[in-house]
């Protein structure tokens, strides 16, 4: 049967990564040692007979790194990660390791370590790890797909979200998840949505989780289902061994982390708190803040002064276009761009959003919208503390109000500062694009905070290729 085999390859899985991690750790380890010593591109005192510290100390690494690895569960072989999103997690494990290292060795007092082959290793050992779990995950694939071992999903209910799963197992093959089809009381049996067939009807579920063994998960996609109705498919899933998992947009609320606290009792449900609510982390955001936004202002004022001669020379009017934005908890403040529409664009029209080609943009004002110049001065939003350099993008109190009545939760992203650039941005949805989206993928953001997510959309929003019109 296929659903035993499935079942021993996630319980064996973990221990052939950790067997991987542990190689890789130390043929980086030797690697490094080699080029840092006896190859002579570095100068170096050390004797022959001081190697033997060096080799002794690999085990004392490979055991702090494994257990940095096995903190960012990347031991969990049902946890969900791309191979970017596995990577990142392996970066952060080795700093913590290696920062744990680095002051390991000042208590050293009979040996003096090279700091820089620690630094060196550090480095390669974040690429040789990510390198073999890659590896490794080709080779599971493969295995995966010869053994016919694949993890055969069943949705119930076509909708975007359940497309979207479609097209993210198939975008992401290394998961070694296959969604076997759909049961849809909408759409026509045999029918194909996203390349996969419609098998049946809802109520079909029962009799085809028995005649077809093969399916390790169901997901439910439907909403506005009874509570009857689903707790009948939930028990169906529990007789026939199967899994089961809730797409959790069903009530109206935006994909969010949940947690249960009991009280007198009594299970309540609620949103889980922004990891920025503690005071720690807004102060570590906002030194972030103050340093990069005031290091940016100094290295580029020299192309603001160019800038703001293009502006003025091309166009009349101001150099500067300030509008009112709702920022954090709800407060108004004035937002700083170079202008790039001639003055009055609204006078007739009132509050719009540009469009393509937008014919009220001027010359110098189309290169800077569609290269993100013209954000710029918001730099100096960030250091008044208007706003973050990453964050939720604030909007006008006009489209505020309007956004706050027709989507879900959508407040809930002014509880943190606003940002010149953010999740939602750096994922293609800026400019006329979905806000449902794009609160989704704020809200995410906002619950899942960290110095690192923060640095990784800096350095995405560098090669965006996503612009405003």
């Amino acid at each position: 049967m296929i659903i035993p085999r499935r079942r021993k390859r996630d319980s064996f899985l973990p221990v052939v990564q950790l067997a991987v991690d542990c190689i890789a750790i130390n043929l980086v380890l030797a690697g490094v040692f080699w080029l840092r010593f006896p190859s002579r591109l570095f100068e170096s005192e050390l004797s022959y007979l001081d190697y033997h510290v060096y080799l002794n100390a690999f085990n004392l690494i490979t055991i702090i790194l494994v257990f940095f690895l096995r903190f960012y569960g990347l031991y969990k072989p049902a946890r969900l990660l791309t191979f970017s999103g596995e990577a990142g997690k392996v970066l952060k494990a080795v700093i913590a390791g290696f920062l744990v290292l680095m002051a390991a060795t000042f208590f050293i007092r009979n040996f003096t370590f090279s700091r820089s082959y620690l630094l060196i290793a550090g480095a390669c050992l974040a690429a040789g790890i990510s390198l073999a779990r890659f590896c490794l995950g080709l080779v599971v694939m493969w295995i995966d797909k010869s053994r016919g071992s694949l993890r055969n999903i069943l949705i119930v209910g076509i909708n975007e979200n359940s497309k979207k799963l479609v097209r993210f197992y198939r975008k992401n093959p290394r998961f070694g998840t296959r969604v076997a089809g759909f049961l849809d009381d909408i759409t026509p049996k045999e029918k194909s949505v996203e390349g996969v067939p419609v098998l049946g009807k809802v109520k079909e579920l029962q009799s085809y989780i028995r005649s077809h063994r093969e399916i390790h998960e169901v997901v439910l996609a439907l909403g506005g289902m009874s509570n009857e109705s689903i707790l009948k498919i939930i028990y169906e899933c529990e007789k026939g061994m199967v899994a089961f998992r809730w797409i959790t947009d069903l009530f109206g609320l935006i994909t969010s982390k949940m947690r249960v606290a009991y009280t007198g009792g009594v299970s309540l449900l609620s949103f889980s708190d922004s990891p920025l609510g503690d005071w720690e982390n807004r102060f570590l955001k906002r030194t972030m803040d103050i340093v990069l936004s005031g290091m940016a202002i100094l290295i580029l004022s020299p192309f603001f002064c160019l800038v703001a001669f293009l502006v003025r020379t091309t166009s009349r009017g101001p150099i500067f276009y300030k509008q009112q934005r709702i920022g954090e908890d709800g407060r108004r403040f004035v937002i700083y761009k170079f202008r790039t529409m001639r003055v009055g664009a609204e006078k007739d029209t009132g509050p719009v959003w540009a469009k393509e080609n937008d014919p009220r943009r001027t010359k110098t004002g189309a290169f800077l919208r569609s290269s993100n110049l013209d954000e710029l001065p918001q730099l100096w939003n960030v250091l008044k503390g208007d706003m973050s350099l990453v964050g939720p993008r604030p909007e006008r109190p006009h489209f505020v109000s309007k956004f706050t009545e027709d989507i879900p939760r959508y407040m809930a992203r002014h509880s943190i500062r606003s940002g010149i650039t953010g999740w939602a941005q750096v994922n293609g949805l800026r400019g006329n694009t979905s806000i449902e989206e794009r609160t989704k993928f704020d809200l995410y953001y906002i619950e899942n905070w960290s110095l690192f997510f923060d640095m990784k959309v800096l350095l995405m929003t560098l090669f965006a290729r996503h612009n405003a019109y």
